[in-house]
């Protein structure tokens, strides 16, 4: 069994006999890395720092409320697609001059591609981003920086510029379209008040008084008709049956003051009353009287039916009056309720033509204030000429020579004890046989 102390021992040992490896190969690796160092061009690392300004600080309106809102995004969300934009690449290859062997378009793209990866952004808080830039040259880095933060800024203002004076175009179109859409409800709003008073004239609450006086008046000749239909009845009746005993006395109950010849028929049978008391029916003058009454009654029968029938047509006219009233309410009503709803209409309109107005003038004083914009980007750090290279950093490039190299050295050393056939000690033995005597180096 192999303890600790044998297995250091051991380790210690093989050090010594591998030390010409682990000393030979870190030293060789770390060589590699210093002549990769010196090899590698240089790459130098220009930075810039740029702080945007909360809209309020640049606009008052939106602490009032009173701004547009034009759902502004904020302008750090568009960074990165600004600056890695096929069109910010291309701004800077031209300003930097990096095109003068470029001869096709895959070359080109290639170029972009690359320079993409030398362009770092990042952002240090919400209102603030940096952008750096790698290149060979440290003052075409603090230029291509320079480029890019300009380049971001300018964009920015010029999207921001245009969205402002697309909201006050909008709002002039809008507001255009609404005064005509006005002028239109407004006409359409006089033509049915007009066409309400010339239909019309009469107003709801006077044909509602006009009705109810009719329905007042129908009650009353309808009372009327009922009366001369019941007198009617009762003549016809005593025409009819006169010659029965007791049917005169239907008479006595007619209203003899508003009778044709109710006076002479009172009086026919006042006297007939007076002699029926004396003398019995065959008595000559109460005969006489008899006959006389029935005269007088059918003389008064085709006058009564006269009367009748005039109530009769009063009636009919005073209920066609009062279809052709309720036909002139409901045309009223009908009329009114259009006339309230082009009004509704034309109020709603007169709001949002009011609401676009005011919307305009908010859409121009954010344009007139966006001319400012520009006093929104604060410069933190600006772009300058970097001293020293940023890349490659030879200290970290040697300790991953040196590490790599005692990695590759430990290895060989492992895989070189493992591949010795040298026998040290009597564990080395292949076989287990007895030791004559040992051999020492003299």
């Amino acid at each position: 069994m192999y303890n600790i102390k044998d297995v250091v021992y051991e380790v210690k040992q093989a050090a010594k006999r591998r030390i010409k490896l682990l000393v030979i190969v870190p030293i060789l690796f770390v060589g590699m890395s210093i002549a990769a160092v010196y090899m590698i061009s240089p790459e130098y690392m220009s930075s810039t720092s740029i702080l945007v300004q909360k809209d309020e600080t640049l606009n008052p309106l939106v602490l009032y409320e009173i701004a547009v809102n034009t759902v502004s995004e904020n302008r750090l969300e568009s960074f990165n697609e600004i600056i890695y934009s096929r069109s910010t690449m291309e701004m800077l290859i031209d300003s930097l001059g990096l095109d003068e062997n470029i001869k096709t378009e895959m070359e080109k793209q290639k170029l972009i591609e690359d320079l993409k990866k030398k362009i770092g952004t990042s952002f240090k808080a919400s209102d603030s981003f940096q952008i750096t830039f790698l290149d060979t040259d440290p003052v075409r880095a603090r230029d291509g920086v320079s480029l890019l933060a300009g380049h971001f800024i300018k964009t920015r203002l010029r999207l921001e510029n245009r969205r402002n004076n697309e909201t006050v175009d909008f709002f002039s179109d809008k507001l255009r379209e609404m005064e005509q859409i006005v002028d239109q409800q407004r006409q359409i709003s006089e033509s049915d008040q007009s066409t309400r008073v010339r239909e019309v004239p009469v107003e709801t609450e006077a044909l509602q008084l006009q009705l109810q006086s009719m329905e007042a008046n129908i009650e009353t000749v309808d009372w009327q008709l009922y009366e001369e239909e019941q007198t009617l009845n009762a003549i016809r009746s005593f025409v009819d049956n006169g010659s029965k005993p007791n049917e005169i006395q239907v008479l006595y109950k007619l209203p003899f003051s508003t009778l044709p010849f109710g006076e002479e028929l009172s009086a026919l049978l006042n006297e007939h009353d007076q002699l029926a008391q004396q003398f019995t029916e065959s008595y000559p003058r109460l005969r006489a009287l008899a006959g006389q009454i029935k005269q007088t009654t059918e003389r008064i029968l085709p006058a009564q039916e006269r009367i009748v029938a005039g109530f009769k047509k009063q009636k009919e006219a005073l209920v066609r009056q009062r279809m052709d009233l309720i036909d002139e309410m409901q045309r009223s009503f009908i009329a009114t309720q259009r006339a309230n709803t082009q009004q509704s209409d034309f109020s709603i309109y007169e709001g949002l033509l009011a609401d676009i107005k005011v919307k305009l003038e908010q859409a121009k004083m954010t344009r007139d204030i966006g001319d400012r914009a520009a006093e929104q980007f604060i410069v933190l750090d600006a772009p300058y000429i970097p001293e020293r290279p940023a890349k490659p950093n030879k200290r970290l490039v040697v300790g991953i020579g040196f590490l790599l190299g005692l990695f590759v050295a430990i290895s060989l050393s492992g895989v070189a004890e493992v591949m010795d056939t040298t026998i040290r000690n009597e564990e080395d033995l292949p076989i287990q046989k007895p030791i004559i005597a040992y051999l020492t180096h003299g």
